[in-house]
């Protein structure tokens, strides 16, 4: 639980439990169940706003503070090094990491935050690069590099697809084609 004596605080301004879960980014519940606590142990902002953060969930929730257990950071190093071969991404690392904190019985982010302390990482170390595209200027156009397989619906049989991809820039409109080879006649084709 966070924001335990903001909470408080704002109650004490006598602001709604609603104001003050929009205002904290917690839950009504979680509100709720501080106002609960605080008026079971008749506990008010004045007696409170010295304490720290910590001390003062204890003070409210003594049977559920637990020892403070230090999260397993990620190598985001490695991981934006991963994010560049093709067919990675960063749900399958996010798995790979939880995985091994799991293995070892530690806590590990989940997959929104550790998400989100990988873009605050990638814009620390300034890892890419915004280009500006004016629209209708360029249309970016390659083969994605990996096979599918079409059935033939008659015969069963399994045909090899390579897949052609154009991309506008700056409104990100795609256009995917399957051809049977890549060819300079399917590259003109697909155009």
């Amino acid at each position: 639980m966070r924001d335990v004596k903001r909470v408080l605080e704002m109650r004490s301004q006598n602001h709604s439990q609603r104001d003050i879960a929009r205002a904290t980014k917690v839950s009504r519940d979680t509100v709720r169940k501080i106002f609960n606590a605080a008026d079971s142990k008749k506990i008010c902002w004045s007696s409170i706003q010295d304490l720290s953060e910590y001390d003062v969930q204890k003070l409210l929730f003594e049977e559920e503070v637990k020892i403070n257990l230090s999260i397993k950071q990620p190598d985001f190093d490695y991981v934006h090094k991963e994010l560049l071969k093709p067919g990675t991404t960063i749900k399958l690392l996010w798995e790979e990491y939880a995985d091994a904190c799991r293995s070892i019985n530690v806590p590990f982010y989940q997959y929104s935050y550790f998400c989100e302390r990988y873009r605050d990482h990638v814009k620390k170390h300034n890892l890419t690069m915004h280009i500006n595209h004016k629209p209708g200027d360029k249309m970016m156009v390659d083969w994605n590099g990996t096979c599918m397989y079409i059935y033939d619906r008659y015969t069963g049989e399994r045909i090899t697809a390579y897949l052609f991809e154009a991309t506008l820039p700056f409104s990100m409109c795609s256009f995917v084609r399957a051809c049977p080879s890549m060819k300079i006649g399917d590259w003109i084709d697909c155009h």
